[in-house]
This record gives C-alpha cells, structure tokens and sequence, in this order.
C-alpha cells in the first residue's frame, strides 16, 4: 500500500517558488512609482557655445520641467534641435541625477559660400549647408568654386560623390587653417577644381596654389610668414614649393 508523507520543508519551497516572480514585479512597480515620484526635472543647464540664446536652445528642445528625468528622449531633444536651428554643429544632452538635463551646444558659424543656379548658399567651415542668403550678404564670406554638391537641403551636411569627395575634403582643411591663421576674412575665393593643387585669391592681390592635401595647417601658418614679407603693393603668385618654402612670382 502506497503511503503518502507530508513534507513541510516541499511546502515551503513551493511558496517560495511562487512568491519569487510575485516579489520582482512588486519591486519593478515601486521601482517605476519613485522614479515617476522624485525624478523630475527642475533644473536645465544649458553650455553653449552658439549665436543661440540659453531660451531657444531649451524650447528647440521640446524638454520641459516638471516631466520624468529618465523618460527624456535625449536623441529625439537632439534631433529637434537640429531642426529648429540650422546653425548648430553638435549637441549632446545628458541626465544627471536627481533632477538636471544638461545640453552642450556647439554652433555653426557661416564661413564661406557657394553660387547654385540662382541662389547664393551658406556654408559652415566642414561643408553643412546652412541656407540661402542675399548675394550682397554671402559676399563678406569667401566663395568656394569647383565644388558640386549632388543636392542642396538646408541645414543638412553637403553630399558629394565622386571628384566632389576630394575637393569638400580639401575645402574643409583649407578652410578650419586660414580661420585658424586669421587669413579667411582677406580671401575672396577658394577653388577646389584641382584637388591636388587648390587655388585662393587673397586680398585683391594674390593668388596662391596651396599643392597636395598635405600639412595644410603647416603650410598655411608659413604662407601667413610669407605674406607678412610682402609689401603692401606686391602683387603676384605664391606658390607652395615643398618643405618650408613659398615661392612669390610677381605681376
């Protein structure tokens, strides 16, 4: 005859079994309850380095205090920056506890432009088209030639194929080393047509064939020695000639 034993010890081990999902989801539900509860954002720091103010930086954003610090979608406050203002580089935004958004905020500043049929495009040092301005207005920045983008849309880096990757790579070195030199605000264009040996006309009076995509920024800093030594008159060409040498061929 089959007899049964009781086991107390299989009792409490089935309860237990049976209180452990129970216990996580109660613990999961809290958890959720004090984050709804106490994280709420109250403070927005904004570091910007832009022409934007604090203000229109915060309501690009969308992020609102009052609402729950870990349901910011940091991604999608980025994106809708982006997209109100064309001027922004790069943003980043981060959460930190218990109740701060901080957005770091780099602008882009206009350096040079490009004619497209009839319109006259704004561009940043790295080639993001900016939008469309008056002639008379896109005339104080350098004009690029030779450079044709397979679309124009605002607010949207340039896209390129073919001899156009060469000579937006170019444009962007030689760009980023004359305003680090304090030479752009004197250049009246840059042409890109030869990637491997671009032209700049700067201050009326000279041109100047920059060679290979090399050293660009070594280059430029000698170029600026070498304009100094010019006198106020000369006029001509300066062309790059290896080393540490520019070369002054005048008219």
């Amino acid at each position: 005859m089959d007899e049964s034993v009781f086991n107390p010890q299989s009792k409490i081990k089935r309860q237990r079994a049976a209180y452990g999902p129970l216990a996580l989801v109660m613990i999961f539900l809290v958890a959720i309850l004090v984050m709804s509860l106490f994280f709420r954002v109250s403070d927005i720091e904004v570091i910007n380095a832009s022409d934007y103010s604090d203000t229109e930086i915060v309501a690009a954003s969308g992020i609102e205090k009052g609402v729950n610090l870990f349901f910011v979608d940091r991604f999608s406050a980025a994106s809708m920056i982006f997209a109100n203002l064309p001027y922004m580089d790069t943003v980043s935004i981060q959460r930190q506890l218990p109740n701060r958004i901080i957005i770091q905020a780099e602008g882009s500043a206009p350096a040079i432009y490009m004619r497209l049929d009839d319109e006259y495009w704004l561009l940043d040092r790295k080639g993001k088209m900016l939008g469309t301005t008056s002639a008379l207005k896109a005339e104080i920045y350098p004009e690029i030639r030779s450079l044709e983008p397979i679309t124009a849309m605002e607010n949207m880096d340039m896209i390129v194929e073919g001899v156009n990757v060469a000579r937006l790579a170019y444009t962007g070195e030689l760009v980023t080393a004359l305003q680090g030199e304090g030479l752009l605000p004197k250049v009246a264009w840059i042409d890109v047509k030869d990637a491997s040996n671009p032209s700049i006309y700067y201050d009326g009076r000279l041109t100047v064939y920059y060679g290979a995509m090399e050293d660009t920024q070594y280059k430029t800093a000698l170029l600026k020695d070498a304009i100094s030594k010019l006198t106020a008159d000369d006029s001509g060409t300066l062309t790059y000639a290896g080393g540490n040498t520019w070369t002054f061929s005048p008219d």
